[in-house]
């Protein structure tokens, strides 16, 4: 909630937690041409490319799937296939597009009926710490608020991009593996950089390689001219490695287990800790050299007012994946029932701070520094639990709150509405 980020937080969040679309104008300083329908193409354009010395991405229609190394168009069932073969299939994403997702479920759609019973699903949505809960998830032990709470908690995204995904894994008890690191340590490492970090931390490290000279170009274009705070490259480049190493770690570890064992592994994450091979993958497979295959989704039309930065990366002699899947950028339809408030923690509640004019919440009366005692009949005990209780209405539904003002008891009642306040 808060507006006041730094230029590091900034390009954290647009480099990772939205993906390749949201980052970048291009993927490359230079793109290349489209292939003729279901032919091979001689290597076009002016420019040279690190893509792929065939297709120019940008022009990757909805439908198209392109395999880079050779610019050849494949049809799904044809890229499906050649997916089963690897044990560890990397899929980028852009955080909020519906279509991106829609993709990922096709193919784990697609590996689970080919190897019922031996897949697996890594998020990087998830961090380690809660691998327990999503155990308990995945046996059934664990419920639907419960579930919600671990995501609020570790990833805090719109769940609704993500549900028809999670629909499916739950109801196939699909194991969820938790990739990312413990929130502390990013913390730390984020503040102090390894060469801060106790003894008792750097042992909690994974294994670091700092030496790949194209992830650490492709780091600095993304970081370079952003402003006051530019100078802290090392604290944003020892953050992104801990992230893929500690993703890369983990999902070597699941396989290395007895239960992973005999398993594929479907590794979901945003674009660029699998884009081009030098974040999760290279790390994975300096580990474990196992077969892996990526698949970028890729939208032509991902609207300007989402992306973060305008990030050209260097010419890489990389290609960006060995499959790009053109999608069209489809955000979520409906919008989400709100009540029109920031709100915090306070004691063993909430505690509204702000109230957006002619939202729900100011209709009803509420105020700033009110505490939330109850929401339509429910306790509240902490931030989630209010968010949670909104999203179970409807829209004209009716609440009744209780609050305590200046020591007072007060109720009152908000009709929600769709809104694009919290």
């Amino acid at each position: 909630m808060n507006a006041n980020r730094t230029p590091l937080d900034i390009v954290l969040l647009c480099a990772v937690l939205f993906g390749l679309n949201a980052c970048a104008g291009s993927a490359g300083s230079a793109v290349l041409a489209m292939p003729e329908e279901d032919a091979n193409i001689a290597a076009s354009s002016e420019q040279g490319s690190p893509e792929s010395p065939y297709v120019q991405i940008d022009q990757v229609e909805p439908g198209k799937i392109i395999h880079l190394p050779t610019g050849l168009s494949l049809s799904e069932a044809r890229v499906l296939e050649l997916l089963s073969s690897a044990r560890i299939i990397y899929v980028g994403e852009s955080h909020d597009s519906i279509e991106d997702h829609a993709v990922q479920l096709k193919i784990l759609q697609s590996m689970s009926k080919r190897f019922p019973g031996k897949i697996a699903v890594g998020m990087e949505m998830f961090r380690q710490p809660s691998q327990g809960q999503l155990d308990r998830w995945t046996a059934g032990d664990l419920d639907e608020k419960a579930f919600l709470r671990l995501w609020a908690q570790d990833w805090g995204g719109d769940f609704s991009y993500y549900k028809a995904l999670f629909d499916f894994i739950g109801e196939n008890k699909i194991p969820l593996i938790a990739l990312k690191n413990s929130q502390e340590m990013e913390v730390k490492v984020g503040m102090k950089g390894f060469a801060g970090l106790s003894d008792n931390d750097l042992r909690k490290l994974p294994e670091i390689d700092k030496n790949d000279p194209f992830h650490t170009q492709a780091l600095q274009a993304i970081f370079k001219g952003h402003g006051p705070g530019s100078d802290r490259f090392n604290a944003f480049h020892e953050t992104m490695l801990l992230w893929d190493e500690s993703m890369a770690e983990n999902v070597v570890r699941y396989l290395n287990s007895p239960e992973g064992a005999d398993k594929k592994i479907l590794v979901f994450a945003g674009g660029f800790h699998v884009g081009y091979g030098f974040g999760i993958p290279r790390r994975v497979f300096r580990r474990l050299p196992e077969p892996y295959q990526i698949v970028i989704p890729h939208s032509n039309d991902f609207p300007d007012e989402k992306k973060m930065l305008n990030v050209n990366l260097p010419d890489l002699p990389l290609p960006l994946s060995d499959f790009v899947w053109g999608v069209a950028y489809r955000p979520l339809e409906e919008k989400k029932l709100r009540l029109g408030v920031f709100i915090e923690p306070f004691q063993a509640g909430i505690r509204i701070t702000e109230v957006f004019p002619k939202s729900p919440a100011a209709l009803a009366g509420l105020e700033a520094g009110d505490i939330v005692v109850s929401f339509d009949g429910q306790t509240m005990l902490d931030p989630f639990d209010l968010t949670y209780a909104v999203g179970q209405q409807k829209a004209g539904a009716k609440v009744k709150i209780r609050l305590i003002r200046n020591g007072k008891t007060i109720e009152t009642e908000a009709v929600l509405k769709a809104s694009g306040h919290p």
